[in-house]
């Protein structure tokens, strides 16, 4: 199980990866996504482009507002990463298209993004495409909290961004597969200890610990990735995961 949940929900990435690498601890807004007015970025030019089911990524949406208490002072977005370390996310553009509309969704520092909701029936069946090839980019959530930063992570922002990505990407598994994973809690809430939720970072970890009240402990951590104890009611919240990172 612990395999199954690094190959289909592995949140990676900097940023969110899930949630990863930013210099600052709240990225910059993004702008919310107008209509297009400006030239149209040659997304379908891109032949078998990435792209995401807007009516998946909007599941994400809703289960962040069902969720929200988890992580009350922050918002939702997202974060577009590299899939590998050949992926050029410079110049990278994000549209919203269905058969009837279209328009090109703003992004921030990092390519992170806020999802436009609530577009009308012209959207229904719209679909959100980079201008990558397919697989070539992850489509993470990004939930952070103002006291947060590139070194200090809020235990329930992660939670949050875990819900945000299960409810998003479940969809997609094997009916069988799918099963399974819900019947053992979900990835964010396994009840046996050997299903994980690991968080991937864009640099090397050589220390990760928890705190909270006075009491702290080790979190596991391999390589560029760390496992919180996600689903362990015994860390509130208001925990804080510290990494140290090798070029520190």
């Amino acid at each position: 199980m612990r395999a199954i949940a690094g190959l289909l929900l592995c949140a990676c990435g900097a940023a969110v990866h899930a949630q990863a690498d930013v210099e600052q601890a709240v990225a910059p807004a993004v702008e919310q996504a107008e209509p297009d007015t400006a030239p149209s970025v040659n997304v379908k030019g891109i032949r078998d482009p990435d792209w995401k089911p807007y009516s998946a990524m909007l599941k994400g949406v809703k289960r962040f507002e069902e969720k929200h208490a988890l992580a009350p002072g922050a918002e939702l977005r997202f974060i577009l990463e590299p899939r590998r370390a050949d992926v050029d996310m410079h110049a990278i553009a994000l549209r919203l298209e269905s058969d009837e509309a279209g328009m090109a969704i703003p992004l921030g520092e990092r390519n992170i993004f806020s999802l436009p909701v609530e577009q009308g029936p012209l959207y229904e069946k719209a679909e959100l495409t980079v201008n990558r090839k397919a697989g070539s980019v992850r489509w993470i959530p990004y939930v952070r909290s103002a006291a947060t930063s590139d070194t200090l992570r809020r235990l329930g922002d992660l939670r949050l961004a875990c819900e945000v990505h299960w409810a998003i990407d479940k969809e997609t598994l094997p009916f069988a597969m799918r099963t399974a994973m819900s019947a053992l809690g979900g990835p964010c809430n396994f009840v046996s200890q050997k299903g994980t939720y690991s968080f991937s970072e864009p640099r090397r970890i050589t220390a990760a610990t928890i705190s909270f009240n006075g009491k702290s402990a080790p979190v596991p951590f391999s390589g560029s990735s760390f496992t919180p104890p996600l689903r362990e009611q015994d860390w509130s919240d208001d925990s804080v995961l510290e990494l140290t990172f090798a070029d520190d």
